[in-house]
């Protein structure tokens, strides 16, 4: 019995130094994100109560990745999601975006809209009726897939701070 026990050992030694093992760097590290999100064009002045206004949500899409348009055919890829955390202070009445590319989706069998490059949708709001807390902040949730031509990452939620200080008369 001691012998056979030897013989397995060795076999699993050499195994282990005749494989290369990843850095351990690279075993823990966090999977890529490939777009980085944040609001941009606040408007130039305070907004009354209870107003509309606009404001950029922009991703910054790192080379050779693309995520999905707003609308896509059912059965498709997953489209890109913006909307608000419940019970946020403002409200979202529109969301828009600039023309997609349309190009054929391997694996849906389908044309799917994407965003090759960085991208700027556009939010419309309204203000709280009553001016929020000085340090009250909006919260964007973007759930959205990115992919490149080998691989697609799992889907994500984001939430982008939006600090209301300033932006409600």
């Amino acid at each position: 019995m001691m012998r056979s026990s030897a013989v397995c050992f060795r076999v699993v030694l050499a195994f282990a130094i005749a494989v290369p093992f990843a850095p351990v760097s690279q075993l823990f590290a966090a999977p890529p994100t490939p777009a980085h999100w944040s609001v941009q064009h606040l408007p130039s002045r305070p907004v009354a109560p209870g107003a509309a206004f606009t404001v950029t949500l922009a991703a910054a899409v790192q080379p050779g990745w693309h995520l999905y348009a707003l609308e896509e055919p059912e059965g498709g890829p997953l489209a890109t999601e913006i909307g608000l955390q419940q019970g946020d202070p403002l409200t979202l009445l529109d969301v828009s975006e600039p023309d997609p590319a349309r190009v054929p989706d391997p694996v849906t069998h389908s044309v799917a809209g994407v965003f090759l490059s960085d991208v700027n949708f556009t939010l419309k709001l309204r203000a709280p009726r009553t001016r929020p807390a000085a340090d009250a902040v909006s919260h964007v949730l973007v759930r959205y897939q990115t992919c490149n031509d080998q691989v697609c990452l799992p889907p994500r939620t984001e939430t982008v701070a939006l600090p209301l200080k300033g932006l409600i008369r």
